[in-house]
C-alpha cells in the first residue's frame, strides 16, 4: 500500500489528474478500470478529463476498495 501512496503522491506532485494517478498507481488501463468498477469506458474518461459525477466516482472508488472523499 505505501508504494501505492507514492506513486500518487508523485503523481499528483507532477500536475496528473487524482483519477488517472490512481489509475496508473494500480497498474490499469482505462479498460481495467472500467471492468472493475462497471463504469464504461467513456465515463473513467470523463473522470479524468475532470468531468466528476459524485455517483460514478463513488463507484469507481468502491471498486478500489477506497474511501469516497479518497478523491476529495
Amino acid at each position: 500500500m505505501a508504494a501505492i501512496v507514492e506513486s500518487i503522491t508523485a503523481a499528483l506532485s507532477s500536475g496528473v489528474n487524482v483519477i488517472t494517478a490512481l489509475r496508473d498507481a494500480y497498474g490499469y488501463s482505462i479498460e481495467d478500470l472500467s471492468t472493475t468498477s462497471g463504469l464504461a469506458v467513456a465515463e473513467v474518461a470523463e473522470l479524468e478529463a475532470g468531468n466528476i459525477n459524485p455517483e460514478k466516482l463513488a463507484r469507481l472508488t468502491s471498486s478500489l476498495g477506497l474511501p469516497e472523499n479518497v478523491v476529495a
